[in-house]
């Protein structure tokens, strides 16, 4: 792969991930759940097949992998919920009805394909660009904000926020984004679950 494709690979992956989420949200269809996600991971395991290849699948195996990943999720989960529950019932905001129920591809594109894109453009591109200008905490902050807009659920958007400040410090602190994207799978899993359970 050639320095010019590589210096432009970051910017490329967050122009889909911006035109997917205007395609998501102006035309809230199934299909545009599925086939964008879908297809950005795709590009991507392109784009990144050096890193892909160069990532340490061995570390999967280590009980510090899975310590890291728990830490990750437990404490993204609290965080989430506390943010919730101050804007939910402190300011009266109640979460939008979405137009698609929870179909196998929905459940798997959320649960696979989503924290993987999610990942690897709010943590590896935009938090890892702006720390090198910025310092940790203007580029954990400004990516968790950004993580917040992309779900465009104003009920959720402080829980999306300190959710992505916990993934920040984690990715931050690993330097492995495989524990934040396992963390993430984990998360949306027992969203997935919770939503399959409640009907």
């Amino acid at each position: 792969m050639t320095s010019r494709v590589r210096l432009a690979r970051g910017p490329l992956v967050l122009i889909m991930m911006i035109t997917m989420i205007a395609l998501q949200f102006t035309f809230p269809l199934e299909a545009m759940m599925v086939w964008p996600p879908l297809l950005i991971v795709i590009i991507a395991k392109r784009l990144y097949q050096q890193e892909i290849r160069g990532y340490d699948w061995k570390s999967l195996k280590s009980g510090s992998f899975w310590e890291a990943t728990m830490f990750a999720l437990t404490q993204g989960a609290i965080a989430q919920a506390v943010g919730i529950v101050i804007v939910m019932y402190g300011f009266n905001i109640a979460q939008p009805q979405v137009s698609f129920g929870l179909t196998p591809f929905i459940a798997v594109t959320s649960v696979l394909l989503s924290p993987i894109v999610e990942e690897l453009v709010f943590r590896k591109i935009i938090f890892s660009a702006l720390l090198r200008y910025t310092g940790y905490w203007p580029a954990a902050a400004i990516s968790s904000v950004l993580f917040a807009m992309a779900h465009y659920n104003y009920a959720a958007s402080l829980g999306y926020f300190l959710l992505g400040m916990v993934w920040c410090r984690m990715y931050n602190k690993t330097k492995n984004l495989g524990v934040v994207i396992v963390a993430h799978i984990l998360f949306n899993a027992a969203a997935m679950l919770m939503m399959a359970v409640r009907g």
